[in-house]
């Protein structure tokens, strides 16, 4: 008895002295109570708020399920506020009903002076404030009488939040559904089917993803694939933002993982808009940066415009896009371009899927709830979305069998090509080889002629070499021979005179003209001796070299041989005159060489620098012999007209010579070459310029 007064007594206080509106509840629908009316708001945090027996008739009305910036009293800077309600639910209810939340902010429910649920962390302490939602996770109500419940709230919004209206949220204060456990266990599966869409995409955009860029690596030079394959990764990326977006719970995390999914999805559809111009060979246009324009601006507006910013996404650039796809495919068909119609059926199922999930959204056609699509038998934006990439895998697909067909048939024709033509290549071949035999015996021929003809020059180049030494030894040979015939006159002289002395008796004058006799006869000797070593030194150089080697003194050796050449060259011709100088190193040890090829080569070189200043007015030829390193140096050098750069470079190669036809086979550079490197193992180098002479460098190792 005592009980049931104290009720009675506590429900009149609750109903008449407060004044106060009641929210009833007799029975839970399908869908759900949305508590919407009858709350009292008031500023500040006391503790006494959340008492049953609080008067609150002075606070003012307000509906916390609308958008926070629709609701001017409500504090932005984190200051703390509360909400009461008061609630009677029928007793029938008791034990069976569930909240189902979302809001914007931090809050804690009380319920009779009890808190029952808290969300979120709500402090004094503005920096301590966390804004959570439980985003329709059902939670329990637990009223066990039908008497006036008081429902209230402490609420705080976390300050620095730059909230949005990405894809059209709703950014409510805090909404709250009361619903039966089983109803809201099953809506909310509803609601997390979002989930499952969103896997079920990234599924997809995984696989298109694997087969374009496999597409790509396997066919490389076809970069279309490329792009398509960059296209489905930013969708999978994209589609884990969403999901996590949709997911989140930390209010402050939702603008910018919204403003990343939106930045992700416009440049998504704006490479697979692209890719499509691209592969069926259509003009990049006006609509396109138009395209490209509002989906720059979709970004901005999505992310900064509040409240109806998003439309510019929804609205203009989405379904322009599917227009697009739609319109370029249809004018592929109509030029011609093969399978353009898979692309084209492709456009079709999308634009019609958006319509359909247009209407969808905006008329609450098949149960929707805005964003949240729930009991459709079909997701038609998901068929909207992937119709296009599905068609153009579909398309690439189409497009390689086209191309495998005709692969095969120009294989095909080219085995039957590849028939016909064998028997005419085999008839050629035999002919070929048949001219091949042929030309090969008169090139044969023609061989062993020019190596006899090449033996000939080197015989002529040898022969000249001889005559010039010859002609040089003749005069060399010339002065003892003088000595000799007039010493030997003069003898016969003396001898008649020392006769008629002994005739005379005069014995002393008689010895006196023989030891003069004597004299003679020595300088005789001498000079037929000189005579002799000429003669000598002339055959061994005619003499075919035995490619022995001898210690040789280099510096005689020059000295002599240029002394052969000068005079060699004057008797050839009386009015050439040159000087020539010479700079030896006394102390050059002897080497080993083969004298009659190094002679030769000196001779040659002496020649050539002769020849170079047969024209200047004060012709010199200098001849240097030194010592450096582990080498013996001879230098030749004259100040004749010297060589360009093209002519040094060809100077040592066979037959090339810049005498005037007929006075040079070309042989004598090339043989000195050969004979200094390959037989010496020395080298042969020249130094000169246009018009300050040449200066040819032998090198000869000493071992």
């Amino acid at each position: 008895m005592k009980i049931l007064i104290t009720s009675l007594i506590l429900l009149s206080f609750n109903l008449f002295s407060q004044n106060q509106a009641i929210f009833r509840i007799d029975s839970i629908p399908t869908q759900g109570i949305l508590l919407d009316k009858g709350w009292k708001w008031h500023a500040g945090d006391n503790p006494d708020f959340a008492k049953a027996d609080f008067d609150d008739s002075g606070w003012e009305s307000i509906d916390p399920t609308k958008d926070i910036m629709d609701l001017p009293q409500v504090s932005k800077k984190g200051h703390i506020f509360w909400l009461r309600l008061n609630l009677i639910v029928d007793s029938s209810l008791n034990d069976q009903l569930v909240m189902m939340i979302k809001q914007s902010g931090a809050s804690e429910i009380y319920l009779n002076g009890k808190i029952i649920h808290s969300f979120g962390v709500v402090s004094k302490n503005i920096l301590e404030i966390k804004a959570y939602t439980p985003f329709y996770k059902p939670v329990s109500l637990p009223i066990y009488s039908d008497s006036p419940q008081i429902l209230a709230i402490r609420y705080a919004l976390q300050p620095n939040i730059m909230y949005s209206s990405n894809y059209g949220y709703i950014n409510n204060c805090i909404l709250i559904e009361v619903n039966s456990i089983e109803n809201g266990q099953e809506k909310f599966y509803n609601y997390t089917r979002l989930g499952f869409k969103i896997f079920f995409h990234i599924g997809v955009f995984s696989t298109l993803y694997l087969l374009f860029f496999t597409f790509y690596l396997f066919y490389s030079t076809q970069i279309i694939n490329l792009y398509f394959s960059f296209y489905a990764l930013s969708q999978i990326v994209f589609e884990g933002f969403f999901f996590y977006r949709t997911s989140q719970s930390h209010v402050g995390w939702l603008v910018g993982f919204g403003s990343i999914s939106i930045f992700l999805q416009i440049f998504g559809y704006l490479l697979l808009l692209w890719a499509i111009y691209h592969l069926l060979s259509q003009k990049i246009g006006v609509f396109y940066w138009i395209l490209l324009l509002l989906g720059v601006l979709s970004i901005v507006m999505d992310t900064f415009v509040y409240g109806w910013g998003y439309l510019v996404n929804i609205v203009l650039f989405i379904n322009l896009f599917i227009v697009d796809t739609f319109r370029i495919s249809l004018k592929a068909v109509k030029n011609g371009k093969k399978g353009a119609w898979i692309m084209a059926i492709g456009g079709i199922f999308s634009l019609v899927s958006w319509f359909i999930a247009v209407l969808q959204i905006f008329t609450g056609w098949g149960l929707i709830h805005f964003i949240f699509i729930t009991n459709i038998p079909l997701d038609f934006i998901s068929i909207a979305i992937l119709c296009n990439p599905i068609a153009v895998a579909i398309y690439l697909g189409y497009d390689f069998a086209l191309t495998n067909r005709s692969l095969k048939q120009k294989l095909v024709e080219v085995e039957i090509l590849s028939t016909e033509k064998q028997q005419i290549l085999s008839s050629q071949n035999e002919t070929l080889e048949k001219q091949v035999n042929e030309r090969t015996f008169a090139l044969n021929n023609s061989l062993d002629k020019l190596k006899s003809t090449q033996a000939q020059l080197i015989q002529s180049e040898k022969l000249a070499s001889l005559g010039e030494l010859t002609a040089g030894i003749a005069h060399e040979i010339q002065n003892p021979l003088n000595f000799v015939n007039n010493f030997s006159e003069v003898s016969s002289e003396l001898i008649g005179e020392m006769n008629q002395e002994l005739d005379k008796g005069d014995i002393n004058e008689a010895k006196a003209i023989s030891i003069d006799l004597k004299q003679n006869l020595e300088k005789i000797t001498e000079h037929g001796k000189r005579a002799s070593s000429i003669v000598k030194g002339m055959l061994e150089h005619s003499r075919t070299s035995s490619g022995e080697k001898k210690l040789t003194d280099i510096k005689s050796l020059a000295d002599e041989y240029l002394r052969l050449a000068y005079h060699g060259l004057r008797a050839k011709d009386k009015d050439f005159n040159s000087d020539f100088k010479t700079d030896f190193d006394p102390n050059l040890p002897k080497i080993a060489v083969i004298p009659q090829d190094i002679g030769r080569v000196l001779l040659n070189l002496i020649n050539n620098a002769f020849y170079a200043v047969r024209n200047i007015e004060k012709p010199l030829v200098t001849l240097v012999t030194e010592k450096s390193d582990n080498q013996i140096i001879i230098k030749v050098k004259d100040n004749g007209v010297g060589m360009s750069n093209e002519v040094q470079s060809k100077i040592f190669q066979p037959f090339f010579t810049t005498k005037p036809t007929g006075q040079g086979t070309g042989l004598g550079l090339s043989l000195a070459y050969d004979i200094v490197t390959k037989g010496h193992g020395g080298t042969l180098e020249v130094e000169s310029k246009e018009g300050e002479g040449a200066e040819f460098i032998v090198k000869l190792p000493i071992v």
